[in-house]
């Protein structure tokens, strides 16, 4: 699947318990637990308007998340180089927001270089 078919499914993920995932499942896949939904932007926004989500604010919920751990019980060093990772990762996709912006394509479907 491209990049442009993939942005525009709703991703569907079964959340499990990691006390009871079953040992006969297949890595990333999961017995039991509620769905997460994910309904990602389509288009962009200054054409169409916001109608889902974006990677940078899937990241930045991950980041939170985490965040709340480390200021309770859960706190550990992993958890702290999650929190460095994922916000680096937010600094590379911000880095080629700005890129775009020179380039002035962002807010479009072309490309940048």
């Amino acid at each position: 699947m491209d990049g442009s078919a993939a942005s525009s499914v709703l991703y569907n993920r079964k959340n499990a318990d990691p006390y009871r995932v079953a040992p006969e499942i297949a890595p990333g896949e999961y017995a039991y637990g509620p769905y997460g939904e994910i309904r990602w932007q389509v288009g962009p926004v200054n054409e169409v308007g916001v109608n889902g989500t974006t990677i940078e604010d899937v990241i930045e919920v991950c980041i939170e998340r985490l965040r709340g751990f480390q200021r309770g019980p859960f706190a550990s060093r992993e958890n702290a180089l999650a929190i460095t990772d994922l916000e680096s990762a937010r600094n590379w996709l911000l880095q080629r927001t700005r890129a775009r912006q020179q380039q002035g394509v962002e807010g479009t479907n072309q490309p940048h270089q």
